[in-house]
Parts: structure tokens; sequence; C-alpha cells
């Protein structure tokens, strides 16, 4: 893995090509990618690439040392001589239950049990219906064509087997939702064989980098510039790296239309394998590097999709990327999936960059696609790890458009149930996943304009920068609040709501201290769009609530939800604080000390904010509903029990 300084080093060089690609006249950046594509084709057919490789790997390894390319060594190695295993064999497939009777295994004693792995795998296989059977199948005969596998009569001795079975790939930005049968080798979502993991991260460019890179280009470009975007999409991904079996063979198991048990020896690196994804993910960045250093073109890269934004002017950009990494390092992409524009599509997401802003959006094909799976996952009670890894995903790509990098949205529920490792039955949904997936709905098909989210190109000028701080306190028997207005940085207003708690309402003091929240928000910022606040709270369990998007306490975690969604369309940047009981101003309100508007706050007198009818009588009475809906499930669950 590279160095910080190596990361540090990567960084320098993608932001080089932004504004090299900005302040370059357009003629000079073409003709400089020109001179340096002939040179490099020239020593692409003086060097010849050797039959078998994953791309022309000895005309990469001297662009690396050209370019100065960095964290390559291990790369350039592993193209050479084909990818190792990386990770380890879990025994826990093998022996799942806890306790001090389970054998501490190393991975050789574990290889000697390949019969244990086997008798697993035939059962799996067999309870399988037969539509995944043939699909399985099929896909082996076309990967056999293709050299990315070997049958063998009899495994090696060195074999970890993975049962290869098919996930429903939901294609959710097409008319229709389409499904794709995709077949996977990963071990642990079969349930059979751990087989690999790894713990290393693995660095990508998010949607959000991309959003950035744009902006930095725009900021940095000539008045009155205009933008377009390109993207790329490597064919096969992990199939253009071999695997290496010499320590570790990868063996997939399969049945045959006959009912036989059937061996293949991978070739190529496999779909669902842990390795897979560090060993492809290094051979990806260094494109990337390659292209930024060489082209000097801002190239973001998150696995297999590659995307720059450009400017208008220079129309050779596509083509001379797929010149580069295409025609003269031999890699393969789809050109299909090669595509250009000014409202371009990445990662799920719609892409437009101006001279002043740039907008990132959810389309309407991608937002009614998930409804439709979200709904269908709802009725029929009951989500498997594999498919919540993949709506996690598609729900992750959404949050962007929807939050950004401000607040959190509730997907812990899904990712926890996406990495679940339980072999139950029906994986029915529970209470959280259940309120997480109708959020989810009810926000996809509210107003559009919560999935449209807009970042300005250059900062906000100084003289008209307004945000505010909020400062919440509860007690038994009251609620309180205070705002501050601030105009870059100086108090210009301050108000306050106090508000005396009935007696007996039951609430416990974390209930009331997140209803003083929610009651602020609804007070100062109904109807308002797109504002700044900083919201300090001392109560730790609801600042973790709050910060988080989701709750452990079953009263709070349907509010909390709402509160979010509130925020969402309000296009709000919030940030959220702890602050120590004895420094909250807001604590005197919440006593109902009356005295409180009498005190000067920076020369200012606070001044009442007027709570309208019922609404924190609506907010007590909705904690108190959902207590009441907690306590009834978890009867209905005890009795049942």
């Amino acid at each position: 893995m590279p160095s910080a300084k190596e990361v540090e080093r990567m960084d320098d060089a993608l932001y080089s090509a932004i504004l090299y690609c900005a302040r370059t006249p357009v003629k000079e950046a073409q003709q400089m990618r020109s001179d340096f594509l002939v040179r490099w084709r020239r020593r692409s057919l003086e060097l010849g690439k050797r039959e078998g490789d994953s791309c022309h790997v000895e005309l990469l390894a001297e662009l690396v040392a050209d370019l100065g390319v960095v964290g390559a060594d291990d790369l350039l190695e592993n193209l050479r001589t084909a990818c190792p295993m990386v990770g380890c064999v879990g025994y826990e497939s093998l022996y799942p239950s806890a306790g001090p009777g389970v054998p501490e295994l190393t991975t050789e004693q574990l290889l000697r049990r390949q019969s244990d792995v086997l008798a697993r795998s035939a059962k799996a296989i067999r309870s399988d219906n037969p539509a995944n059977k043939g699909a399985v199948w099929d896909s082996i005969q076309r990967e056999l064509e293709a050299g990315y596998m070997v049958e063998v009569q009899v495994p090696p001795p060195n074999a970890v087997f993975l049962r290869r079975f098919v996930i429903r790939q939901v294609k959710a930005d097409q008319e229709g939702c389409p499904v794709k049968l995709r077949p996977c080798d990963d071990g642990r979502m079969a349930l059979v064989n751990k087989a690999v993991f790894t713990t290393t991260k693995v660095r990508l460019d998010t949607a959000d980098m991309f959003a950035e890179v744009a902006r930095l280009l725009a900021a940095s470009s000539p008045d009155g510039s205009s933008f377009y975007s390109v993207g790329l999409d490597h064919k096969e991904a992990y199939r253009q790296l071999r695997a290496r079996n010499d320590e570790v063979c990868r063996c997939v198991v399969a049945e045959d239309p006959n009912g036989a048990m059937r061996f293949f020896r991978m070739e190529r690196l496999s779909f669902g394998e842990a390795a897979a994804v560090t060993h492809y993910n290094a051979f990806a960045k260094v494109l990337a590097s390659v292209v930024r250093l060489g082209l000097k073109v801002p190239l973001c890269q998150y696995f297999d999709d590659f995307a720059a934004p450009c400017r208008s002017e220079d129309d050779k950009v596509l083509a001379d990327v797929l010149e580069l990494l295409q025609d003269i390092l031999r890699t393969t992409f789809n050109p299909e999936k090669t595509t250009q524009g000014r409202a371009f599509r990445h990662l799920g997401l719609v892409f437009a960059v101006t001279a002043e802003a740039v907008s990132i959006s959810l389309s309407g094909a991608r937002k009614s696609g998930l409804v439709s799976r979200l709904k269908d996952v709802l009725a029929r009670d009951s989500l498997a790890p594999g498919e919540a890894a993949a709506l996690a995903g598609k729900l992750g790509f959404a949050s962007t458009a929807l939050y950004g990098k401000v607040g959190r949205v509730p997907l812990q529920p899904i990712f926890r149930r996406a990495n679940s490792s339980s072999t139950f039955v029906g994986f029915k949904l529970g209470e959280p996943l259940e309120v997480a997936l109708s959020w989810w709905v009810k926000v996809l098909e509210g107003d559009p304009s919560t999935f449209q989210r807009s970042v300005p190109v250059r900062a906000v000028q100084r003289g008209c920068a307004i945000r505010y701080v909020l400062l919440t306190d509860a007690c038994l028997y009251g609620l309180g609040a205070v705002c501050i207005v601030l105009e870059d940085d100086r108090p210009v207003a301050v108000e306050y709501f106090s508000y005396a708690v009935p007696q007996g309402s039951g609430l416990p003091i974390h209930a009331l201290e997140f209803a003083a929240v929610s009651v602020a928000f609804r007070l100062w910022f109904t109807g308002r769009k797109d504002y700044t606040v900083s919201v300090w709270v001392d109560n730790q369990t609801v600042l973790g609530n709050l910060v988080q998007g989701k709750s452990r306490t079953k009263q709070l975690l349907a509010p909390v939800h709402a509160l979010w969604e509130f925020l969402a369309q309000a296009r709000a940047r919030v940030w959220f604080q702890w602050v120590p009981g004895d420094r909250n101003i807001a604590d005197l309100p919440s006593r109902l000390e009356h005295r409180w508007s009498e005190v000067g706050f920076c020369g200012l007198r606070p001044r009442e904010r007027v709570l309208e009818q019922g609404v924190v009588e609506r907010e007590i009475a909705n904690l108190l509903r959902e207590e009441r809906r907690f306590v009834r499930c978890a009867s209905a669950r005890l009795a049942s029990a």
C-alpha cells in the first residue's frame, strides 16, 4: 500500500491536472497530449505485448518510471507473475459454534479439511433452484471459452473451494427495472466458506470527490467557460488480471446439468473475492495516475468507473484517454458505457457543471426504480445479506445528492443486515430495518427538489454570509431553546422559546431533550431553504442520535428519521455539537426562568418567540405514540416466544 506521503503526491497529481486543464490554452493542451501519445505509441510497438498479459505490462512499467507514479511496485510484480490470494481462510464457516471447543486451525490445517467444505458446498448447491443452477452453468461455459477458468478433474491439495451462485442485480435507473443475474464466487455470501477476507482500506474517488474536482476546474477556468464530462467503464474489470494459484488455488465448485459436481480453477480474478478488490483497485488507480500525469486530465476513479470534467472547448479528451488506455496500454473498455455530455451520469447520479455551480441530482428513473425495489422488500418482509449490500450501495450513492457530506441517513440497519453472518432462513426485516426502508420510500416519493444539490463554484462573498447557532435543553417540566443569528460571525439577533411540559407526560429526559431540538427546528426554520446552523445540546445520547440519524431507543427511531427528512428537504447544512450543561445558555428558558428575557447577550436583548398552538403537544404525542407502539411490539414478541 502507498504511504501517506505517496497518497499526498497522488492528490498533488490530480490537483496539478485540474489547474493545467483550467489555465492552459486548449490548442496547447491538445498538442501536448498528441505528442505524448505519439511517443508512447511508438514505444509500444517497439516493446511488443506478451501473450496472456493483462495489459502491456512492460510499457506500463516504463510509463510509471517516466512519470513518477507512486505505489506501483507491487502491482507491476503481480501483473508480471499474476495476483496471489490475499487474506486467510475462515475456519468459522466450518465450525460456526462459539466456545472453547472450537479448534484454532492454521490455513494449512484447514486446507486439509476439503471434504467438510465440499459437503457443505454440495448441500447448498443442490438446494438451489433450477433457474439459478442454469445461470451458473451458462456463466462457467462462457468463462471456459474466454480462458478465464480451466476445468480440473481432481482438485489440487491447496484448493480453496468457492461455490458459484448468482445474485439479482436490479438496474434501478433503467425503464422497467430489469433484473440481471450476476455470477458471484464470494464464499462468505454463499454461507459455505468464508474463503478470504481483507481489511485493506481501498481508496476511491467518490461522487463528492468528482463534484469537488469539477468545482475546482470551474473556479480556476477563465470567465465565461463552459464544461462537460467524460466517462469510461472497464470491461470485465476483475477478469483483466491473472490469478496466481501456486500457494492457494481458487477452485469454483458447481453442478453440471447431469447433477455431477465439477471443479474449475480460476485463471483470472473472481468477482466477489475480497482479494480481487485490492488487486484491481491498485491497477485502476495506477491507470488513473498515468492519465493525470501524462495527459494532464483530472481523471477520477471509482473501481472500474472512470470520469473527468473538461472544458467544452476541448473536444478531444475522451478520444485521447481511450487511445492511451485502450490502444496503447491494451486494456479493454465497454463502448456502450463510454459517454460524454453536459448532463453526465456517474455513480447513479446526474452531474452538471457550469461556471456558477456544480449540480448533483438523482434521475427520475433511478428514484422510481429504487422505490419499486424498496416496496418489494417491504411487501415480502425479507432482505437477505447479499441483496441488502446491493441496496445499501445504491442508496448510499443516492444520499450524495440528498446530504452530501453533511449528516447521515438511515443506512445503518441496511448495512448491518448486509454484513450479517447469520444463516437463519427467511431474513425477516425487524422493526429498525422496516422503519429505515419505509423512511427511504417516503423521502424518495416526496418533493423532487429533495434530491437536487448545488455546490457553488466560488465561495460566498464576505458581507452576506448568514448562519445560525441553536442551543436546546430540557428538564422533566420544561423545554427551551435559544437561536442566535450571525452575520459574518457577528451576532445580530437572539430569540428563545420556553415551554412548560404538562405534569404526568411520562416521557424520559432523553425524549424531552430530543423534543426540544425538533420543536426548535420547526419553530425557526419551517419554510427556510439552504441554511447553515450549528446545534449545541448537552445530552450525549440525543447528540449521538442526531449525528448518526438513528437511535437504538425505539421511541426515538422514527422521530429522528423524521427530523433528518425535514433537514434534507430544506437542504440544510447542519453541525451537531456537545456543550457542557453548565455552559448551555438554553438552561434558563428550559427551567422556565422568565428573567432570561432581561439578560443581555453580546449587547442584544433576547426576544421571546411564541410557539404556535399545538406544536409541542404534537411532538410529545408523537413520542408517546412511538413508545406505545414499541411496547405493543415487544409484548407481542414475548407472547409469541
